[in-house]
């Protein structure tokens, strides 16, 4: 049944249960939450009513890889979309299961699909200027095998009007998690590391936000390279490992760290040089497990200096950090990010009551709502956008 998205305001007069789906840079899994919404007096409240994080088949987590390395045809972009529609209808079907809350219950879906291409700065093609994203994931078919509707593909409209299309969660974290009286950072560590910057009582035009660099992914791939591991679970590898000081100081140079936001990157963010460097000194038929490790350790590093270089440049008076995403378990990241960032209290967004794996499932989720409410999506401030916009395409179950 469709919802009542044509009249806002009958919309927005009931709470509104959603399943929000989010699949990350490091294509570690399915986050799945059920998160019921309402909102007075132009105040949005939440409840996390379910939460878990599925693996993909086998076959799926190895045919996206083998498309983020550009081994593409026709037939494998036609056929991912739907191949992670049934993904995502499966790990929903799962926790449906699990908490006991039936689909019947679920007003809608929010699906941020996984992201296979990020190129947001103009090209030129056929006398047009073009930015481009793509999220795999057919709304249709996850509307029609599921029966309800989805919302889905929420960063094209940003990006059509000249915005960055990334990040979305800082109009969350504008509503859930700003601040009176402290100059707080939203830090999210997942494939791609985030920061929305939130000074005290700040208004909606005054948040920045934007991707400072690598998070997960560049560990990620190399500990499943060389350790035949997802991830350095607690970071156990890198605190073995040694900094390679030329390698460190060549990616401190990487001139995305210098750049003024808005900005945003994805899995193409090593330049040409430094994937070669890493190619030539980094061979795995020949490296022995202690330099395997350096190369962890390194990574590392580069995640947590890269975030706090990026405050330092950019939110110096920065007073709190509250961190979400995978990266908040690796426990040697964030001892090293706690030693880079100096005075800054550094928390995960527990102790705000939103766990931190689950923040960008809710987020998406809260984006569904905010879409099928008509209501604006983006932050122009953040993503450089000539304007707000309702963010999505939307598709209606039975």
């Amino acid at each position: 049944m469709a919802p009542e998205i044509i009249n806002t305001e009958l919309w927005l007069s009931r709470p509104r249960l959603v399943a929000g789906i989010m699949t990350g840079t490091s294509v570690d899994g399915i986050d799945a939450a059920f998160v019921e919404f309402r909102r007075a007096a132009g105040i949005f409240e939440f409840e996390l009513k379910a939460f878990e994080t599925y693996k993909f088949h086998q076959k799926t987590t190895e045919i996206i890889y083998e498309m983020l390395n550009g081994y593409i045809h026709p037939a494998d972009i036609s056929s991912i979309g739907f191949l992670l529609a049934a993904e995502y209808k499966s790990a929903i079907d799962k926790l449906s299961a699990e908490s006991g809350i039936g689909p019947e219950s679920i007003d809608a879906i929010g699906m941020h699909g996984q992201t296979l291409w990020h190129f947001p700065n103009p090209a030129l093609i056929a006398g047009y200027d073009i930015r481009s994203t793509f999220q795999a994931g057919s709304v249709a078919a996850l509307a029609a095998i599921t029966g309800n509707t989805v919302a889905g593909d929420f960063r094209a409209a940003d990006m059509a009007l000249g915005g960055q299309g990334a990040p979305l969660v800082p109009a969350f974290d504008f509503h859930f998690l700003r601040s009176g009286d402290k100059n707080r950072i939203a830090l999210n560590i997942g494939g791609i590391s985030n920061i929305t910057v939130l000074n005290k009582s700040c208004r909606k035009n005054d948040v920045i936000a934007f991707d400072t660099g690598p998070g997960n992914y560049l560990v990620d791939f190399y500990t499943m390279k060389f350790f035949g591991l997802p991830f350095d679970a607690g970071g156990a590898i890198a605190a073995s490992g040694k900094i390679d000081d030329t390698l460190l100081g060549m990616m401190k140079h990487i001139p995305y760290f210098n750049l003024k936001p808005p900005k945003s990157t994805g899995r193409d963010f090593l330049p040409s040089v430094i994937e070669r460097y890493i190619e030539e000194n980094y061979k795995s038929s020949v490296i022995t497990n202690e330099r395997k490790r350096d190369l962890i350790r390194t990574l590392t590093e580069l995640t947590a200096w890269s975030i706090a270089e990026n405050i330092r440049l950019f939110a110096p008076e920065t007073e709190e950090l509250i961190a979400s995403g995978g990266g908040v378990h690796n426990e040697f990241m964030m001892e090293r990010l706690r030693k880079e960032s100096g005075n800054i209290t550094i928390n995960d967004s527990s102790f705000l009551g939103i766990p931190p794996d689950a923040k960008e499932a809710i987020c998406f989720a809260w984006l569904a709502y905010c879409s099928l409410a008509g209501l604006p999506g983006n932050l122009p401030s953040v993503t450089g956008a000539s304007r707000e916009a309702v963010l999505g395409s939307v598709s209606f179950g039975a």
